[in-house]
């Protein structure tokens, strides 16, 4: 593959870059109380950006951080607004040209991707083989290392500003990971904290560099093992075959390359072979060879937060509401 051609820091650096940025991060989150105070003096905020990645002033502000209960506890991490705006013109920069080597089954980023299509990806290949393998691997976002991410991103990133841009990134959501509240909710396993290690969650940046940070299993598995089907969603992925023995073989061939190549491990509790004749829960919908529809702990949650923003108000439920039915529109 091809280097990023020169200049890419100035580009992405610029005001119009920047502000282009701004408009994208912008869209959706304008009553948001957040996006509305950067929107009163939006135009002067953007130039100051500017000059900040132009001198190599910039710094990212801390994160902000909140405990969603889910099926189990998440940190989510949501970054200031002007450094969502460097993330988005970042990505603007240097994500199409790393999307390119993305296989046509993977569903995290890049058009024609998304829950709903790999949904229905998973549906089309469930019909069609007698057995499938859903692996995810064992605390994935705080298990990225920083240093094989940036070896699988720098030799293809000629400008050192760029290089440097993505570390500021990298180390300022490493903070995260060793914030009091990360330390209550990390499984004990993840204590203490290795260095240069983690992802967190809530960013375009951490789910950009998730994806791609497992590119290269998608080649190796449709390459190399080459099961009768596969597809992956950030790090849900499934395989299928009409025999159970290769799948096993796979499950063995994808530890070890994890292990070697990401140092990451798989998560035993989800490595089951099963027929494809039964039926499956993934990504929040419950698939069987008739078609799907969402699952139980997805009705649940979508009960327990209509009813949340219905005690917030109307715009809240309203909301709400909108946003379920674009998740169960297909």
């Amino acid at each position: 593959m091809r280097s990023i051609r020169r200049g890419a820091y100035a580009r992405l650096s610029s005001p119009e870059a920047l502000w282009h940025a701004y408009l994208a991060v912008r869209s959706g989150k304008r009553r948001g109380p957040v996006m509305a105070d950067f929107e009163l003096n939006a135009d002067r905020s953007v130039l100051i950006l500017a000059h900040e990645l132009a001198t190599g002033s910039y710094r990212p502000r801390p994160w902000q951080l909140r405990l969603v209960h889910d099926s189990k506890p998440r940190l989510i991490a949501a970054p200031a607004v002007r450094d969502r705006i460097v993330h988005r013109a970042l990505l603007d920069e240097i994500g199409p040209h790393f999307e390119r080597r993305f296989i046509h089954r993977h569903f995290t980023r890049g058009p024609g991707t998304g829950v709903h299509q790999a949904v229905l990806a998973f549906l089309a290949d469930n019909r069609r083989w007698g057995w499938r393998m859903h692996l995810d691997i064992r605390h994935y976002f705080p298990s990225v290392s920083h240093q094989r991410l940036e070896a699988l991103l720098f030799p293809q990133i000629r400008d050192r500003r760029v290089r440097w841009l993505i570390r500021r990134v990298l180390e300022s959501g490493e903070r995260v990971y060793r914030s009091a509240l990360a330390r209550k909710t990390l499984a004990p396993s993840l204590l203490p904290r290795p260095p240069r290690t983690g992802l967190p969650l809530g960013s375009w940046f951490s789910q950009w560099a998730g994806a791609y940070y497992l590119d290269g299993l998608d080649h190796y598995v449709t390459r190399q093992l080459k099961p009768g089907g596969y597809l992956r969603y950030m790090d849900d992925f499934v395989l299928f075959a009409e025999q159970a023995a290769v799948l096993e073989d796979a499950r063995g061939a994808i530890r070890q390359w994890l292990a070697e190549h990401r140092g990451l491990t798989l998560n035993p509790k989800h490595w089951q072979i099963e027929p494809a004749s039964t039926p499956a829960v993934f990504l929040g919908y419950r698939i069987s060879s008739s078609g799907l529809g969402p699952s139980r702990r997805l009705r649940r949650r979508m009960r327990e937060r209509i009813r949340n923003a219905a005690g917030r108000g109307p715009a809240a439920l309203r909301q709400t509401l909108v946003s379920y039915r674009g998740m169960l529109r297909f």
